[in-house]
């Protein structure tokens, strides 16, 4: 009988050694709807001209180069170690997924691996539940990636309840860019532009008293938690203190920190491949050099343009396993 294979991650900075990444082909620029009060108003003007467009056809050059960024990222992983699956395109034939929910917002998101599923101890969660409907018709994709992976091994595989067709903002979502673990402690972050209140509550009641799970409000002009604040290894953190309604959740209070500000857009989206090794965009060199400060290895990549839509290392990196 082979070997059962071993799923999990228990925080943020344990040795990474498998992952997923998705992939720019799909990508289609997104309609705009209130949620995205996040992007800058240029990108606005933009998602109100170009809603339904295929992104490396309207934007080739952008495409181009986030096309790099996921390779370079794969190329970095690889290096160290770390067993890499990407995303695949929507299936010849399968119109109906292309268009699913497009008659409630335009727009495919295939960019960020880290959207669609998270692992919490060894159960993956499957994430049908984004705030923004046009996220949500890659999923199958991500499932015929996903699925195979997890024959035989020590999984549990669970899937959060889809929104309705019918957009509303207080519906059940709940968006891996908020989730941040430590251990036993889980913190969720809530702007109201991705996951809400109920997301929150259904992800309390699956984890149960093993967990505690802790509420991190944000401004309600901003978007996901990990481009405010993450944990990049035993008792380092990164976070925006503007971006917070609340004092940090007692369990982070004595942390070290690397503040950062609004301006240094997903300053915090920064992926620790070990406690030692941290991957930053390129263009954001004050952090770069905070984390080297601090005795970690740091390792840049260019990143602006999945910045520009909504991805930083850590959104674009799905993690199937951590070491504990």
């Amino acid at each position: 009988m082979s070997e059962r294979k071993i799923v999990g991650a228990w925080n943020e900075w344990g040795r990474l050694r498998e992952a997923v990444l998705g992939q720019v082909d799909d990508m289609i620029e997104p309609e705009y709807i209130p949620a995205l009060i996040w992007v800058s108003e240029e990108g606005k003007k933009c998602l109100r001209e170009n809603a339904g467009v295929l992104t490396r056809e309207g934007f080739p050059e952008k495409a181009q180069k986030m096309k790099n960024t996921i390779d370079t990222l794969q190329r970095v992983l690889i290096e160290h170690g770390v067993t890499v699956h990407r995303t695949g395109p929507v299936t010849e034939g399968f119109e109906e997924e292309k268009a699913y929910l497009k008659d409630v917002q335009k727009g495919n998101y295939s960019i960020g691996g880290a959207d669609f599923f998270r692992v919490i101890g060894t159960r993956v969660i499957l994430l049908n539940s984004f705030h923004l409907p046009f996220r949500r018709s890659y999923v199958w994709c991500v499932r015929r990636m996903l699925e195979p992976l997890l024959e035989n091994s020590n999984a549990t595989y669970i899937a959060t309840p889809p929104p309705s067709p019918h957009y509303t903002r207080d519906e059940l979502y709940l968006e891996n860019g908020d989730i941040m673990t430590d251990g036993h402690n889980v913190y969720v972050g809530m702007s109201g532009n991705a996951s809400t209140p109920k997301g929150v509550a259904w992800l309390k009641q699956l984890l149960g008293d093993e967990h505690q799970v802790h509420t991190i409000r944000l401004q309600p002009e901003l978007f996901h938690l990990d481009w405010l604040l993450t944990l990049n290894r035993p008792g380092l953190l990164t976070y925006c203190p503007d971006a917070l309604l609340d004092p940090l959740p007692e369990p982070l209070a004595k942390w070290d920190k690397i503040e950062i500000t609004l301006d240094e857009v997903a300053g915090a989206n920064n992926l620790s491949i070990d406690e030692n090794t941290i991957v930053v965009p390129d263009h954001l060199q004050r952090i770069a050099e905070a984390y080297a400060k601090k005795g970690m290895t740091v390792i840049t990549i260019p990143a602006m343009e999945t910045i520009e839509y909504g991805s930083g290392p850590r959104c674009l990196t799905a993690v199937l396993h951590r070491d504990p």
